[in-house]
């Protein structure tokens, strides 16, 4: 229950303050549903051409796929799943080698739920023996560039500053996909752009965000089957992370 109120605010409070949106071109994108490309270009829920505060974008084995939030939608389609990002108990308990790790992601609505789920986790971008608090560094912790993908998603143990991706097709069913079970080839994801967005009251930050947008390119292995693979393609993101 935490978490879904948790994902309803967050996404709401996007909603009334991202005022950039962008706008995608219909050829390279189809809707959450998978639905068909027309003659047009548009697809059958004319989100093609719609104008997105945030997503996540690509080919899985070359199907093209956007999940996201567009300017005309009045009630949340995908929620942005950026939460639990400021807990920081862990280094209570290792505060020498231990690290915290933000999740970034979108998460479909709760009354349409057996729609895909995708998250990028950056493992070890604080470190626990760092000087300033997390809170104090967070704006500058995701500068632009390319990262390695990580091989762990051990806020310990796992490779500092890389990323890890997972996808579930069905955000409810037990089936999922991720980038730490195999193999990374020609595999790439970069940050593009990374700007300070936290949302203000009068002089105050209410939250600390940053606007991160980039390009990635994965093979995801399903854990349970060697020869269960996705490859996703030509990915980008436009995503806020929150320090919630």
């Amino acid at each position: 229950m935490k978490k879904a109120i948790t994902l309803v605010l967050l996404s709401i409070i996007m909603i009334g303050c991202i005022a950039d949106p962008i706008s995608l071109s219909p050829a390279d994108t189809t809707n959450d549903s998978g639905g068909a490309t027309n003659n047009s270009g548009d697809t059958e829920n004319n989100t093609g051409t719609a104008e997105y505060l945030y997503y996540i974008s690509g080919k899985i084995n070359g199907v093209p796929f956007i999940h996201g939030q567009t300017v005309n939608t009045t009630a949340v389609d995908y929620s942005s799943s950026s939460y639990g990002n400021s807990i920081t108990t862990g280094c209570a308990y290792e505060p020498v080698v231990g690290g915290l790790n933000y999740l970034l992601g979108v998460y479909p609505s709760f009354d349409n739920e057996a729609r895909p789920q995708m998250d990028f986790n950056f493992v070890r971008f604080y470190l626990c023996s760092t000087s300033e608090t997390a809170l104090e560094s967070f704006n500058d912790s995701f500068p632009i560039g390319s990262y390695d993908l990580a091989t762990s998603g051990n806020s310990t143990t796992g490779s500092t500053g890389d990323i890890g991706i997972s996808y579930k097709p069905v955000a409810t069913g037990s089936e999922y996909y991720t980038t730490f079970d195999g193999i990374q080839n020609n595999s790439l994801f970069q940050i593009t752009s990374s700007t300070n967005a936290d949302i203000m009251m009068g002089t105050e930050v209410f939250q600390p965000r940053q606007l991160l947008e980039g390009t990635f390119a994965v093979t995801l292995y399903n854990p349970n089957d060697v020869t269960d693979v996705l490859e996703i393609t030509e990915g980008n993101f436009k995503m806020h992370m929150a320090f919630d």
